[in-house]
């Protein structure tokens, strides 16, 4: 079984995907650390250097190859991996895909000290910020809205996610 959590970013991707992994004994790959172990360079960096259309298709890349990872994986993919190349319909079809929702506030909150290491934030005031957050999170719920799990992370339970998925495995 691949896992695929998608979500905006701080949507607790990584925090939440390295937790269900371990719930149920599946391993764990964060698409982000695995570009930067595979490039070499942080994710910051690609985006500076080359923009974030290069980046998309590196993401993209690393997305085909976790996906070939054998046995069962979580993967925490990156705010916007599953809004470009039909990202999010790959993952349906070769797994689950899981949308773990976050109110604005919340992201904001999360966010508003992180934006240095996060290309897209760079230099956002807390008002832009929140105004970016509205924006983009409206243009990209229709990819987010595609999985096949929603979950509210302000309700999120591990343990009844973790059984869900069990149930679902097969």
């Amino acid at each position: 079984m691949k896992v695929f959590l998608i979500g905006f970013m701080a949507s607790g991707k990584s925090t939440i995907g390295e937790e269900l992994a371990n719930v149920l004994s599946y391993k764990f790959v964060d698409l982000d650390t695995y570009i930067e172990a595979k490039h070499k360079k942080s994710v910051k960096i690609i985006f500076e250097v080359y923009g974030e259309d290069y980046f998309r298709q590196v993401e993209n890349e690393a997305l085909i190859e976790v996906s070939k990872i054998d046995g069962n994986i979580v993967v925490a993919s990156g705010g916007g991996t599953s809004c470009f190349y039909n990202s999010v319909e790959f993952m349906n079809k070769v797994g689950l895909t899981i949308y773990l929702r976050v109110e604005v506030a919340e992201l904001v909150s999360r966010l508003i000290n992180s934006k240095k290491d996060r290309p897209l934030l760079w230099g956002k005031s807390k008002k832009e910020l929140n105004d970016y957050i509205i924006r983009v999170l409206d243009e990209r719920k229709k990819y987010y809205e595609m999985a096949k799990i929603n979950v509210d992370m302000d309700k999120v339970n591990l343990q009844q996610l973790a059984n869900t998925i069990r149930s679902l495995n097969v």
